[in-house]
């Protein structure tokens, strides 16, 4: 009869805690025992960033396990890394395993703090000799997750309507903390009752209707847009860590530290369903007026970014990475009901994320990564992933070289060389794939900005 070991606990404790998908490296090694249990295990070269896509997209604590080297962990995601090894500097909540009868305890406590906004990333290291030893630690139980809620105070909501009230031109600023906290209807509902233009940041690309009367839409980076909050009277942030150095700001923010004493401390979803209560309702006019003058001073023809945004279904959740595009994306794209993610600078990220939220997602929806063609060698890696697991995930390498056609080609991936003028049918065509596409834009159209 085969010995219990602490790997076993390992295991049976994901399965106790409701996972259904857990991903790592191509070789389980001292993980081998969560090949005995009822999850789903996806591996990866780029496991984390594939654990990343998958948090962001279900909104649910994602495992991950690593045997070796320290990954890249982003914010705002609710990965869980079991390691063998320390946490690297960064990692806020930290739970380290000495005997196998620790492991249900230690788990259970990172998986609340990795479901409780703001959703960062936790540690919990259990040396190798812990998981490949022996034990008598007996069966795991179902265990009920208890993740925290940060109610706001009474009083300080009420101090936040109250300047509300008193603003003559309000602006709100909503990061990707409407977006993770599920907070997009109580935001619609305190913008329409404060008529108050909504500006969302890169990170909350979807929290706001991108085409709403209210809607200053995304474009932090522009000179007429940054004229436009310098006018506002008070800034309501919420949800973001934009530096907004002045007086006249009120921060609503689970992260405590973020938050001074004219700010409200909570969950925004919370604290954004107080405020539809306690502020005065306005009548319609100079807001709207207002955004109209702003967007028609931002807005520039983006080509082949429409045909990017004309191609993909509105739910389908987007992953980009840097291009010839420059910021462009972050500032014209409209997310609508699904999320963007990535940063104008990334490199290897987008299609790896992408691979974890075509695994959440299965066949029901396409899932889009955006790469720039010096992305390629990374990102060959995941397309690997993909068609080895046979994902539904389109990869649009920006002015990438035509040799990615036949690579794609001989590991068993549709593949496509698109220009500007047949962007929009190639790429709506590989998304309708089941399955991984490639589709490559050879000469993207750079417009001045």
């Amino acid at each position: 009869m085969r010995k219990r070991t602490g790997g076993d606990v390992l295991a049976e404790t994901l399965v106790a805690l409701g996972a259904r998908t857990v991903f790592g490296p191509l070789a389980l090694g001292p993980f081998e025992a969560v090949g005995r249990v009822r999850v789903r295990y996806v591996d990866g070269p780029d496991a984390a960033f594939i654990a990343d896509g998958h948090a962001r997209t279900t909104g649910e604590v994602t495992p991950l396990l690593l045997p070796g080297v320290d990954p890249v962990l982003r914010p705002g995601s609710p990965v869980l890394v079991v390691a063998v090894r320390p946490a690297p500097e960064g990692v806020e909540h930290v739970e380290v395993v000495a005997h196998a009868e620790e492991i249900p305890a230690a788990l259970a406590r990172a998986w609340d703090v990795a479901a409780t906004p703001p959703f960062e990333p936790v540690w919990v290291e259990v040396p190798e000799t812990v998981l490949t030893g022996r034990t008598s630690a007996p069966e795991v139980e179902p265990i009920v997750s208890c993740p925290e809620s940060v109610v706001p105070r009474p009083e300080a909501v009420e101090a936040a309507a109250k300047l509300l009230d008193d603003a003559r031109r309000p602006v709100v600023v909503a990061g990707g903390g409407v977006v993770r906290g599920d907070a997009r209807a109580e935001l619609l509902a305190l913008a329409e009752k404060l008529r108050a233009p909504v500006v969302t940041t890169f990170g909350g690309k979807g929290a706001f209707p991108w085409d709403h009367e209210l809607s200053a839409q995304s474009w932090l980076s522009d000179e007429h847009t940054t004229r436009f909050l310098e006018d506002a009277d008070l800034l309501l942030v919420v949800g973001s860590g934009l530096d907004a150095p002045r007086d006249n700001v009120v921060r609503i923010d689970v992260d405590a530290r973020k938050v001074d004493d004219r700010g409200v401390h909570g969950d925004a979803r919370f604290a954004l369903a107080d405020l539809v209560e306690a502020v005065t309702p306005r009548a319609p006019g100079p807001a709207e007026a207002a955004v109209r003058d702003l967007l028609a001073a931002v807005r520039r023809p983006e080509p082949e970014l429409d045909a990017i945004r004309a191609a993909v279904p509105d739910d389908s959740p987007t992953f980009w990475d840097r291009t010839v595009f420059g910021e462009r994306p972050w500032l014209a794209w409209d997310a609508r009901t699904a999320a963007m993610h990535g940063t104008p600078e990334g490199v290897g990220y987008a299609l790896p994320a992408a691979v974890g939220a075509a695994v959440a997602l299965g066949d029901h929806v396409p899932v889009l990564a955006v790469a720039g063609g010096d992305d390629v060698p990374l990102g060959l890696r995941a397309l690997a992933t993909a068609r080895r697991h046979d994902l539904r995930v389109t990869w649009l390498v920006v002015d990438g070289e035509p040799d990615l056609l036949g690579i794609a080609h001989a590991l068993g991936v549709p593949a496509v060389a698109a220009t500007p003028e047949t962007l929009r049918g190639d790429l709506a065509e590989a998304l309708a794939w089941i399955g991984p596409h490639v589709v490559v834009l050879t000469s993207p159209t750079v417009t001045p900005k």
